[in-house]
């Protein structure tokens, strides 16, 4: 793979290091074989990159009016059911 700069067989964070600390003139980083190390690398870096992907930065969380209509949906269902065992119990 072009992009495993530091040649450990996976294109992961450690191959972004090893690109920066060549940035701008070395070659330890060269993914395009042109001779230095520079933007067009990274963009290969990047295409390669095998490592985790980022965790949304966003969570679904209902609003607190669910929390009150499904209260007051379970207490509903047990007042209907309170209100039939009590007509059973007089009949």
């Amino acid at each position: 793979m072009p992009a495993d700069f530091n040649h450990d067989g996976d294109v992961d964070s450690a191959d972004l290091t090893v690109w920066e600390s060549s940035f701008g003139g070395g070659v330890g980083a060269d993914a395009d074989s042109d001779g230095d190390s520079d933007g067009e690398d990274f963009l290969i870096w990047q295409r390669q990159y095998t490592g985790t992907a980022a965790t949304p930065a966003f969570t679904f969380v209902p609003e607190p009016a669910t929390g009150s209509l499904l209260f007051g949906g379970a207490l509903g269902f047990a007042a209907s059911s309170y209100r039939r065992q009590s007509k059973e119990r007089e009949t």
